[in-house]
């Protein structure tokens, strides 16, 4: 049986490591991911990569992953979801921000983040949101603010 060698292509790692690591991503005959390393030509990475992203293919096609929003239709700790579409999911976010909104203040509103598996342009794409509207001026994510950065006093 003679079986097609994947095909490989670069990228990088989308958590937010302060490495932000090259990867090297295989892709099968029939289209499946199943492995990813570290880009061998990369000082940094030669061709190793964490546990976290050598198993994103174990992730990527878990039979339990989300593929749709679910919105709560039981009460809280009942698990008791329906599934929505992806308008639908963004619709009632919205409604509940401007609800908040409008009977507390702009203020009120905390568009937390964190980066997990955000890119830095993803991950800091909120802030756009957040000036906007006038929500909350948090200091980042505690999360983020471990690696030593230096801010401006006015954090705009």
């Amino acid at each position: 049986m003679n079986q097609q060698p994947p095909k490989s292509t670069f990228s990088t790692c989308p958590h937010d490591c302060p490495s932000s690591c090259s990867v090297e991503v295989h892709f099968y005959p029939d289209g499946d991911v199943r492995r990813l390393n570290g880009a061998r030509d990369n000082d940094y990475t030669a061709g190793v990569v964490c546990a976290k992203v050598a198993r994103y293919p174990e992730r990527l096609y878990h039979p339990d992953r989300l593929m749709q929003p679910l919105r709560r239709v039981g009460k809280k700790g009942e698990a008791r979801f329906e599934e929505i579409s992806w308008d639908a999911a963004l619709d009632l976010i919205a409604e509940k921000f401007l609800a908040a909104e409008a009977e507390y203040g702009a203020e009120s509103v905390w568009p937390y983040h964190y980066a997990g598996t955000m890119g830095l342009i993803q991950r800091d794409s909120i802030h756009r949101l957040r000036h906007a509207k006038g929500y909350s001026r948090q200091f980042d994510s505690f999360c983020t603010n471990m690696a030593p950065r230096h801010r401006t006093a006015d954090w705009s």
